[in-house]
Protein backbone atom coordinates (compact mmCIF):
# COMPACT_ATOMS: atom_id res chain seq x y z
CA UNK A 1 0.00 0.00 0.00
CA UNK A 2 1.47 3.29 -1.12
CA UNK A 3 1.66 6.08 1.34
CA UNK A 4 0.96 9.61 0.19
CA UNK A 5 3.27 12.07 1.83
CA UNK A 6 2.00 15.63 2.04
CA UNK A 7 4.74 18.19 1.99
CA UNK A 8 4.06 20.95 4.48
CA UNK A 9 5.59 24.35 3.77
CA UNK A 10 6.36 26.80 6.54
CA UNK A 11 3.92 29.67 6.97
CA UNK A 12 6.44 32.30 5.99
CA UNK A 13 6.96 30.70 2.58
CA UNK A 14 3.45 31.90 1.65
CA UNK A 15 4.65 35.47 2.13
CA UNK A 16 7.12 35.32 -0.76
CA UNK A 17 4.65 36.48 -3.39
CA UNK A 18 3.13 39.05 -1.07
CA UNK A 19 6.39 40.76 -0.13
CA UNK A 20 8.14 40.47 -3.47
CA UNK A 21 9.61 43.85 -4.37
CA UNK A 22 8.42 44.96 -7.79
CA UNK A 23 8.50 48.30 -9.64
CA UNK A 24 4.75 48.61 -9.11
CA UNK A 25 5.16 48.34 -5.33
CA UNK A 26 8.05 50.82 -5.30
CA UNK A 27 5.83 53.21 -7.27
CA UNK A 28 3.01 52.62 -4.79
CA UNK A 29 5.28 53.74 -1.94
CA UNK A 30 6.12 56.92 -3.87
CA UNK A 31 2.44 57.65 -4.41
CA UNK A 32 1.82 57.16 -0.69
CA UNK A 33 4.64 59.61 0.14
CA UNK A 34 3.10 62.21 -2.17
CA UNK A 35 -0.39 61.64 -0.78
CA UNK A 36 0.79 61.99 2.82
CA UNK A 37 2.64 65.20 2.02
CA UNK A 38 -0.32 66.76 0.23
CA UNK A 39 -2.58 65.78 3.12
CA UNK A 40 -0.17 67.26 5.65
CA UNK A 41 0.15 70.54 3.74
CA UNK A 42 -3.40 71.15 2.60
CA UNK A 43 -5.68 69.26 5.02
CA UNK A 44 -4.37 68.37 8.50
CA UNK A 45 -0.65 68.87 9.27
CA UNK A 46 -0.72 66.95 12.56
CA UNK A 47 -1.86 63.76 10.85
CA UNK A 48 1.21 63.86 8.61
CA UNK A 49 3.41 62.71 11.49
CA UNK A 50 1.15 59.72 12.13
CA UNK A 51 0.95 58.71 8.47
CA UNK A 52 4.70 59.02 7.91
CA UNK A 53 5.35 56.98 11.04
CA UNK A 54 2.89 54.34 9.84
CA UNK A 55 4.43 54.04 6.37
CA UNK A 56 7.92 53.92 7.92
CA UNK A 57 6.88 50.92 10.02
CA UNK A 58 5.43 49.24 6.93
CA UNK A 59 8.62 49.83 4.95
CA UNK A 60 10.81 48.39 7.71
CA UNK A 61 8.60 45.31 8.11
CA UNK A 62 8.53 44.84 4.34
CA UNK A 63 12.33 44.98 4.38
CA UNK A 64 12.52 42.35 7.12
CA UNK A 65 10.03 39.97 5.50
CA UNK A 66 11.68 40.27 2.08
CA UNK A 67 14.86 38.69 3.38
CA UNK A 68 15.58 36.67 0.25
CA UNK A 69 14.65 39.35 -2.28
CA UNK A 70 17.73 40.85 -3.98
CA UNK A 71 15.94 44.20 -4.22
CA UNK A 72 15.19 44.54 -0.52
CA UNK A 73 17.89 47.21 -0.09
CA UNK A 74 15.73 49.60 -2.08
CA UNK A 75 13.15 49.60 0.70
CA UNK A 76 15.75 50.68 3.23
CA UNK A 77 16.86 53.50 0.93
CA UNK A 78 13.25 54.68 0.67
CA UNK A 79 12.94 54.95 4.46
CA UNK A 80 15.07 58.12 4.37
CA UNK A 81 12.08 60.08 3.02
CA UNK A 82 9.57 59.38 5.84
CA UNK A 83 12.35 59.73 8.42
CA UNK A 84 13.29 63.14 7.04
CA UNK A 85 9.69 64.33 7.14
CA UNK A 86 9.07 62.81 10.56
CA UNK A 87 12.01 64.71 12.02
CA UNK A 88 10.97 67.99 10.42
CA UNK A 89 7.38 67.60 11.62
CA UNK A 90 7.98 66.16 15.08
CA UNK A 91 10.89 68.33 16.20
CA UNK A 92 9.77 71.48 18.09
CA UNK A 93 11.57 73.69 15.58
CA UNK A 94 9.12 76.51 16.11
CA UNK A 95 10.51 77.06 19.61
CA UNK A 96 14.07 77.85 18.48
CA UNK A 97 15.75 80.38 16.23
CA UNK A 98 15.72 79.56 12.49
CA UNK A 99 19.49 78.96 12.49
CA UNK A 100 19.16 76.03 14.92
CA UNK A 101 16.19 74.38 13.23
CA UNK A 102 18.25 72.79 10.48
CA UNK A 103 20.75 70.99 12.79
CA UNK A 104 17.87 69.74 14.97
CA UNK A 105 16.48 67.90 11.96
CA UNK A 106 19.72 67.26 10.10
CA UNK A 107 21.83 65.57 12.77
CA UNK A 108 19.36 62.67 13.38
CA UNK A 109 18.95 62.23 9.62
CA UNK A 110 22.70 62.05 9.09
CA UNK A 111 22.84 59.33 11.76
CA UNK A 112 19.97 57.48 10.07
CA UNK A 113 21.69 57.73 6.67
CA UNK A 114 24.89 56.33 8.20
CA UNK A 115 22.93 53.36 9.57
CA UNK A 116 21.24 52.80 6.20
CA UNK A 117 24.60 52.82 4.40
CA UNK A 118 26.05 50.39 6.92
CA UNK A 119 23.10 48.02 6.62
CA UNK A 120 22.89 48.07 2.82
CA UNK A 121 26.69 47.98 2.36
CA UNK A 122 26.37 50.04 -0.80
CA UNK A 123 29.58 51.63 -2.07
CA UNK A 124 29.62 55.38 -1.57
CA UNK A 125 30.35 55.80 -5.27
CA UNK A 126 26.92 54.38 -6.14
CA UNK A 127 25.32 57.15 -4.10
CA UNK A 128 27.27 59.91 -5.83
CA UNK A 129 29.70 60.43 -2.95
CA UNK A 130 32.73 60.76 -5.18
CA UNK A 131 34.47 63.28 -7.42
CA UNK A 132 32.98 63.46 -10.91
CA UNK A 133 35.03 61.55 -13.49
CA UNK A 134 36.47 64.06 -15.98
CA UNK A 135 37.53 62.59 -19.33
CA UNK A 136 36.65 65.43 -21.70
CA UNK A 137 36.71 69.22 -21.51
CA UNK A 138 32.93 69.25 -21.98
CA UNK A 139 32.49 67.38 -18.70
CA UNK A 140 34.51 70.02 -16.87
CA UNK A 141 32.33 72.82 -18.22
CA UNK A 142 29.18 70.83 -17.48
CA UNK A 143 30.13 70.51 -13.81
CA UNK A 144 31.08 74.19 -13.59
CA UNK A 145 27.83 75.34 -15.19
CA UNK A 146 25.73 73.07 -12.96
CA UNK A 147 27.55 74.38 -9.88
CA UNK A 148 27.09 78.05 -10.89
CA UNK A 149 23.42 77.53 -11.75
CA UNK A 150 22.72 77.96 -8.04
CA UNK A 151 23.26 81.73 -8.34
CA UNK A 152 20.32 82.50 -10.68
CA UNK A 153 18.24 79.80 -8.98
CA UNK A 154 18.87 81.51 -5.64
CA UNK A 155 17.78 84.91 -6.97
CA UNK A 156 14.58 83.45 -8.41
CA UNK A 157 13.96 81.48 -5.21
CA UNK A 158 14.33 84.61 -3.09
CA UNK A 159 11.60 86.38 -5.05
CA UNK A 160 9.29 83.44 -5.75
CA UNK A 161 9.50 81.18 -2.67
CA UNK A 162 9.46 83.89 0.05
CA UNK A 163 11.77 81.91 2.41
CA UNK A 164 12.52 82.76 6.04
CA UNK A 165 15.95 84.50 6.07
CA UNK A 166 18.66 83.27 8.44
CA UNK A 167 20.53 86.58 8.38
CA UNK A 168 19.09 90.07 7.99
CA UNK A 169 22.09 92.21 8.94
CA UNK A 170 25.74 92.26 7.88
CA UNK A 171 27.12 90.23 10.79
CA UNK A 172 30.04 88.10 9.61
CA UNK A 173 29.85 85.63 12.50
CA UNK A 174 26.16 84.96 11.78
CA UNK A 175 26.83 84.75 8.04
CA UNK A 176 29.63 82.19 8.52
CA UNK A 177 27.52 80.07 10.91
CA UNK A 178 24.54 80.25 8.56
CA UNK A 179 26.66 79.22 5.56
CA UNK A 180 27.98 76.23 7.50
CA UNK A 181 24.44 75.20 8.41
CA UNK A 182 23.27 75.54 4.80
CA UNK A 183 26.18 73.49 3.44
CA UNK A 184 25.84 70.62 5.93
CA UNK A 185 22.18 70.40 6.88
CA UNK A 186 20.46 71.63 3.72
CA UNK A 187 22.53 71.18 0.56
CA UNK A 188 24.67 68.16 1.44
CA UNK A 189 21.98 66.38 3.43
CA UNK A 190 19.27 66.81 0.79
CA UNK A 191 21.59 65.79 -2.02
CA UNK A 192 22.59 62.62 -0.16
CA UNK A 193 18.96 61.74 0.58
CA UNK A 194 17.33 62.70 -2.73
CA UNK A 195 20.11 62.46 -5.34
CA UNK A 196 21.93 59.73 -3.45
CA UNK A 197 19.66 57.23 -1.69
CA UNK A 198 16.36 57.93 -3.45
CA UNK A 199 17.77 58.42 -6.95
CA UNK A 200 19.87 55.25 -6.66
CA UNK A 201 16.82 53.18 -5.71
CA UNK A 202 14.56 54.64 -8.40
CA UNK A 203 17.04 54.59 -11.31
CA UNK A 204 17.82 50.95 -10.58
CA UNK A 205 14.08 50.26 -10.57
CA UNK A 206 12.71 52.43 -13.40
CA UNK A 207 15.77 53.41 -15.42
CA UNK A 208 15.89 57.03 -16.60
CA UNK A 209 12.28 57.49 -15.39
CA UNK A 210 13.72 57.24 -11.88
CA UNK A 211 15.16 60.74 -12.32
CA UNK A 212 11.68 62.05 -13.10
CA UNK A 213 10.04 60.21 -10.19
CA UNK A 214 12.66 61.39 -7.69
CA UNK A 215 12.16 64.98 -8.88
CA UNK A 216 8.41 64.69 -8.37
CA UNK A 217 8.86 63.51 -4.79
CA UNK A 218 11.34 66.30 -4.05
CA UNK A 219 8.98 68.88 -5.56
CA UNK A 220 5.98 67.61 -3.61
CA UNK A 221 7.93 67.95 -0.37
CA UNK A 222 8.30 71.67 -1.15
CA UNK A 223 4.58 72.19 -1.68
CA UNK A 224 4.51 73.80 1.78
CA UNK A 225 5.85 76.96 0.12
CA UNK A 226 2.27 77.78 -0.89
CA UNK A 227 3.80 79.41 -3.98
CA UNK A 228 3.31 77.90 -7.41
CA UNK A 229 6.40 79.71 -8.68
CA UNK A 230 8.50 78.42 -5.77
CA UNK A 231 7.28 74.85 -6.27
CA UNK A 232 8.02 74.98 -10.00
CA UNK A 233 11.48 76.41 -9.30
CA UNK A 234 12.31 73.56 -6.89
CA UNK A 235 10.99 71.05 -9.40
CA UNK A 236 13.21 72.43 -12.17
CA UNK A 237 16.25 72.49 -9.85
CA UNK A 238 15.57 68.92 -8.73
CA UNK A 239 15.23 67.68 -12.31
CA UNK A 240 18.46 69.45 -13.27
CA UNK A 241 20.36 68.00 -10.31
CA UNK A 242 18.92 64.52 -10.80
CA UNK A 243 19.82 64.44 -14.49
CA UNK A 244 23.37 65.62 -13.80
CA UNK A 245 23.99 63.21 -10.92
CA UNK A 246 22.66 60.30 -12.98
CA UNK A 247 24.97 61.27 -15.85
CA UNK A 248 28.11 62.10 -13.84
CA UNK A 249 27.75 59.73 -10.89
CA UNK A 250 28.68 62.52 -8.47
CA UNK A 251 26.66 64.89 -6.27
CA UNK A 252 29.50 67.42 -5.99
CA UNK A 253 28.33 69.98 -8.57
CA UNK A 254 24.70 69.58 -7.47
CA UNK A 255 25.69 70.15 -3.85
CA UNK A 256 27.60 73.33 -4.74
CA UNK A 257 24.67 74.60 -6.79
CA UNK A 258 22.25 73.71 -4.02
CA UNK A 259 24.44 75.57 -1.52
CA UNK A 260 24.57 78.70 -3.71
CA UNK A 261 20.81 78.55 -4.31
CA UNK A 262 19.77 78.18 -0.67
CA UNK A 263 22.47 80.52 0.65
CA UNK A 264 21.30 83.14 -1.82
CA UNK A 265 17.66 82.67 -0.82
CA UNK A 266 18.05 82.86 2.95
CA UNK A 267 21.43 84.57 3.58
CA UNK A 268 22.86 86.67 0.77
CA UNK A 269 19.92 88.21 -1.10
CA UNK A 270 17.94 89.20 2.05
CA UNK A 271 20.96 91.34 3.02
CA UNK A 272 21.62 92.72 -0.47
CA UNK A 273 18.02 93.53 -1.32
Amino acid sequence: MKKHIVKIYPFYSELDALVRITPARILAYLIVFAAIEMQAVWIEPKLGTFYYGFILVILLHHYLFAGSDPNRKKLLLLTAIPMLRLMSMAMPVGLVEPLYRYPMVGIPIFLAVAMILKETALPWSQLGLQLPPIQRAEQTWENILIALSGIPLGIMGYYFADPIPLVTTLNWAEIFASLLVVILYVALLEEIVFRGLLLHALVHTFGILGVFFSSIIYTVLFSSYYSIQGIILMGVASLLYGWHVNESGSILAATISHTLMVAGMIIIWPIVF
